[in-house]
């Protein structure tokens, strides 16, 4: 079965995030992530066929991102 998330944040400079972000982007069998910017957000959009794995990949994003955004400031 295939699970899905969207995470949407708001940003200062998403672009700059997302950009930094990109490293991330993935498309495998098993896992795809896409993070883009649009307007003042950033939006991330992962499937995958594990519950556990979107999870993880969920809150490895997350700390990345506020780390991104901390690095900016």
């Amino acid at each position: 079965m295939l699970h899905m998330a969207i995470l949407t944040t708001e940003s200062k400079s998403p672009e700059n995030i997302a950009q930094s972000l990109d490293l991330d982007n993935v498309q495998l069998d098993t896992l795809r992530i896409r993070t883009c910017p649009k307007d003042d957000k950033i939006v991330t959009i992962v499937e995958s066929n594990n519950l556990h794995t979107l999870l993880a990949t969920l809150d490895d994003i997350i700390c990345c991102q506020r780390v991104a955004e901390k690095m900016i400031e």
